[in-house]
């Protein structure tokens, strides 16, 4: 769904219709991605994206120079007396955040030190896309690319090849080598004409290093450490803690640009050996008190705190610097208590198969978000089969409700369930996106048609275009004239960087090859298991036809459109070869409208017989 440019309205038209059933805040409802093994959740929670900083709070643009204008801009405000308006507590999250990053450096008198946070320019975009736009250009002059391959598993491959090669310097962490640690020699390339000087850090992988990973259910697990690294492989947070600490020094004895952010930056996450400790982490991506303070619980008693203890709850948090917290999304996570993340309790009271006891679950250890949503006014299930909470009178039972207040029936005290939003409500109309507040069907940026059968509009009129002379278009052009779509394999990750060193896993699905229609292969005379040559106005590439019935063609506005489809996760340096395998030398440099996630799943391609 998001490889498209129009993913996030795919997304949301979904989460419309699943809103109109009733299907939020229940067992089972919702919409879920498919997330898990590479730690996708947890990447996303930790914010390792342009646009935001751990807890999902908003990244500071250029024009909030300071913070009462940072949280001006991104602490909404609400009429509706029953809404909770939970971002109403951003200052809280963004403060005690400042202080995990500043530490004692972080002062009210120095506005906790946000004047040292980076800051994005106004109504520019970071992501991939746009830094490989800019590093084709010659303006980036190094890099560092952790755990990923983008010289195979990026769009337009040639491009990312081609600006690779403008780096003064590249460093790649990985577990095995691949495509962008050899970009220098790979097909079509002279080594003695680049100039890029490359590091490939070897890293560990998951079984050999601790610390926790994310699932799409927001299920944070603790993964123990089953081996030692081979060789000089240390973990990527061991890498960061390294490069960092080794900064602050160079920063110390040499001086610099701007030097306060590196020199102010707390670092306290080694062990006693100087290694990087995952729960010394954890820890503080939790949360400490920094001083003896009281504070009220939800019930209006009192609970003292003494310095140093971890925060129990993120309704703890405070905005006057007296606590810290990484993320608050991972408040409680890690409590005095111990680590909640590695629990591995078995019970299921509700029989919902919500197993509250096992690993931890961001907010609260709350299994089912807006949970509150599955229950009338009076808090009495809609459906008492399937209950996630109820109300027993006096409280919630069940799941972790989202909020300690009673049923909506209290007007005084009761809430709103869609806590998140400043009405408290959920939103058909959807203000913020890009590309209007209702979902509308657009054409691929590269489509057969040349035209939209459904507006006048053809594609995403919001999505960014690159202009650069390797950013080609083939829109309803007769020499490129099937649609092509990307998909994986079970048999390999991803771009296969990882799998296709295993010799049973290349066994199993040892090359490229391209699914195509039984009709598409009488017309041009293709026999399954012949070479062919796929090619779009990006790239060509050579593979194996596989004749299948699972791909059928088209009929679109009374024409029929025939469509391919073929697998990522093959490349030129495993198995070793002196041509490109790589099915993204033929997608487009193009993304949806709100993330930018590139556009896999629909573009134009030629296929003829070798």
């Amino acid at each position: 769904w998001t490889h498209h440019t129009i993913g996030s309205q795919i997304i949301r038209t979904s989460a419309i219709i699943q809103l109109l059933l009733g299907n939020i805040g229940i067992a089972g409802g919702g919409i879920n991605a498919l997330r898990g093994q590479p730690n996708v959740q947890g990447s996303t929670d930790g914010c390792l994206l342009f646009h935001i900083i751990p807890g999902y709070l908003k990244v500071p643009r250029s024009s909030q120079q300071t913070l009462e204008a940072y949280l001006k801009e991104y602490t909404p405000k609400t009429a509706e007396p029953q809404s909770a308006n939970w971002w109403q507590n951003t200052p809280k999250y963004t403060v005690s955040l400042l202080k995990t990053f500043f530490g004692d450096k972080a002062t009210k008198e120095n506005d906790f030190g946000y004047a040292w946070l980076p800051k994005a320019d106004d109504g520019k975009t970071y992501t991939w896309l746009d830094m490989c736009d800019v590093m084709y250009s010659g303006k980036i002059n190094g890099m560092f690319i952790w755990s990923q391959n983008p010289a195979g598993s990026h769009p337009n491959t040639n491009k990312v090849v081609k600006a690779l090669t403008n780096l003064e310097w590249l460093v790649h962490a990985n577990i095995f080598n691949n495509e962008t640690a050899s970009f220098w020699h790979g097909p079509g390339l002279d080594p003695k004409k680049i100039k890029t000087e490359v590091f490939l850090l070897p890293a560990a992988c998951s079984v050999e290093k601790e610390g926790s990973l994310s699932n799409s259910g927001r299920l944070a697990q603790w993964r123990f450490k089953a081996t030692e690294p081979p060789g000089k492989a240390i973990s990527d947070g061991d890498m960061v803690y390294r490069l960092v600490r080794k900064l602050k020094e160079l920063y110390k004895k040499e001086g610099g640009k701007c030097p306060e952010p590196i020199l102010n930056l707390h670092w306290d996450y080694a062990d006693a050996k100087g290694k990087f400790d995952s729960h010394k982490t954890a820890k503080e991506t939790n949360g400490y008190f920094l001083k003896d303070t009281t504070l009220k619980d939800p019930t209006g008693k009192d609970v003292n705190f003494k310095k140093g203890d971890l925060v129990p709850t993120f309704g703890f948090l405070q905005a006057d610097g007296s606590t810290s917290c990484g993320n608050w999304l991972y408040c409680a996570s890690y409590t005095n208590s111990g680590n909640m993340m590695a629990r591995r309790g078995k019970e299921d009271p509700t029989g919902l198969g919500l197993y509250p006891g096992w690993a931890w679950c961001w907010p609260v250890n709350r299994r089912v978000l807006y949970n509150r949503a599955s229950c009338d006014p009076s808090g009495q299930p809609w459906n008492p089969q399937r209950a996630v909470v109820k109300w027993d009178g006096s409280k919630w039972v069940g799941d972790v409700p989202d909020g300690p207040w009673p049923p909506m029936s209290d007007k005084e005290k009761g809430k709103l369930p869609f806590i998140m939003k400043p009405d408290g409500l959920a939103f058909l109309f959807g203000p913020g996106m890009v590309d209007g507040p209702f979902p509308e069907h657009y054409e691929p940026y590269e489509n057969p048609m040349g035209k939209n059968p459904m507006s006048g509009q053809v594609s995403n009129p919001a999505i960014k275009i690159f202009k650069s002379d390797m950013d080609k278009v083939a829109s309803g052009d007769p020499n490129f004239p099937f649609v092509c779509s990307t998909n994986g394999l079970a048999e390999h990750w991803c771009s296969g960087s990882f799998t296709r060193w295993q010799p049973w896993l290349l066994e199993a699905q040892p090359e490229l090859f391209v699914e195509i229609s039984p009709q598409l292969a009488g017309e041009l005379g293709i026999k399954n298991g012949d070479r062919v040559q796929v090619a779009s106005i990006r790239g060509e590439v050579e593979c194996v036809a596989m004749v299948t019935p699972r791909i059928r063609p088209f009929k679109i506005a009374g024409k029929t459109i025939h469509q391919v489809a073929m697998p990522y996760c093959f490349g030129w340096l495993i198995p070793k070869s002196d041509k490109n395998y790589s099915t993204n030398l033929l997608t487009p440099g193009v993304g949806d409208a709100n993330t930018m996630c590139p556009e896999y799943k629909g573009f134009m391609v030629n296929v003829k017989k070798v």
